[in-house]
């Protein structure tokens, strides 16, 4: 279908009630979606950059109408932009318009009154552009709106598919991938009851502050996800999804309670108890071990739990491994350098940790090292 741009009044464009964009914090009125984009987007630069050069026509807003049959618009893509244009051509359209914002109005050079448009019959004809636009496209939204989107596009799937067909079509309309949009769905069921345990009492814990990259990471490994309930493991040790977004009740609330506090709850250093994310993988194995598990919720450090795991064992091989790779080399340059003294120390305190690997190793074994 080829797209016919048209020029409207601004008075007949509505900001989108269903922005993935907004937190659902922000009540669905006009005057409150304006504040907000108002607020929080930096919306004055915006507003020069159009009263200096005029309202850009080669990438005009997206539009479905308001009721079948209305003249009127809600603005599916470019909700900022209606919001810049309608500030400059009133202010006070935002309950607090500032000196600059109304510094900018008065002198603007260009206040558009009517914008170019491209009109849809229905959201679902315009969410697969978001997709590619926003989620896989060169202006990619924050985590949790891409998740919110993903769930608009989910639900409007044919729900007769199975649902892992669902999730197939979900990506194939954007040009992801199966799995990234399972991940999401899951994340955003789980983020669904962290919202509805009103962020579990975590000061400063709130839709905007509460970094929902962490959590998607955190539910990527299957043995989170069956600590939280997204899916679940099988007699023969595999895991199977417990698809979440549509089977909510599958979800463990309480270590997903537990799992929260982990994540974003900070001392008074501001630090959290995973610390950085790429400490993930030593929860996992955590959650995943009862006595590492009951040590870390009665207040052992993260890497004092994770030593009570398997994984320990794979991390002390590898570094062992490591360690002969690089001493090997090293080995093989002694003879060609010159005698330093730092460096001879160095030597003699990698001998010792090696006699005291040695020795331990040797008591496990019981035989000669």
């Amino acid at each position: 279908m080829a797209d016919i741009i048209k020029t409207i009044s601004i008075k007949k464009l509505l900001l989108d009630p269903e922005n993935p964009r907004l937190p659902e914090s922000v009540a669905r009125s006009q005057q409150a979606m304006m504040d907000y984009i108002a607020e929080t987007t930096s919306i004055e630069e915006l507003m020069e950059a159009i009263a200096e050069n005029d309202f850009f026509p080669g990438e005009p807003l997206i539009a479905v109408p308001t009721k079948p049959g209305a003249d009127t618009y809600h603005i599916v893509e470019g909700n900022r932009r209606l919001t810049a244009v309608t500030l400059l051509n009133d202010p006070s359209a935002c309950s607090k318009p500032g000196e600059r914002m109304r510094n900018i109005a008065t002198n603007a050079r260009h206040v558009p009154k009517e914008i170019p448009i491209v009109t849809r019959d229905t959201r679902s004809e315009v969410l697969p552009y978001l997709g590619f636009r926003h989620i896989t496209g060169v202006k990619q939204w924050e985590p949790l709106a891409k998740a919110r989107y993903i769930e608009q596009l989910f639900n409007l799937s044919d729900q007769k598919l199975s649902i892992k067909n669902r999730y197939t079509e979900v990506a194939r309309t954007i040009g992801s991938r199966r799995d990234h949009i399972r991940r999401n769905l899951d994340a955003m069921a789980v983020y669904k009851v962290i919202k509805e345990g009103e962020f579990f009492g975590i000061d400063e814990l709130n839709e905007e502050s509460l970094k929902f990259s962490i959590l998607s990471t955190a539910l990527a490994d299957e043995r989170i996800a069956a600590f939280s309930g997204t899916n679940s493991k099988t007699e023969d040790g595999d895991y199977i999804s417990s698809d979440p977004i549509v089977n909510p009740t599958k979800l463990n609330d309480s270590s997903i309670k537990e799992l929260t506090h982990w994540l974003y709850e900070k001392d008074t250093k501001g630090k959290t108890r995973i610390g950085e994310s790429r400490n993930l993988r030593y929860l996992a194995a955590i959650v995943s071990n009862e006595k590492a598990l009951a040590a870390f919720r009665n207040g052992a450090l993260l890497k004092i739990a994770y030593q009570m795991t398997a994984d320990v064992s794979v991390d002390f091989a590898e570094l062992l491994y490591q360690a002969e790779a690089s001493l090997t080399e090293a080995s093989s340059m002694v003879a060609t350098v010159e005698f330093q003294d730092d460096i001879y120390e160095v030597a003699k305190r990698i001998a010792n940790h090696i006699k005291m690997i040695g020795r331990q190793l040797k008591e496990k074994r019981g035989d000669e090292f």
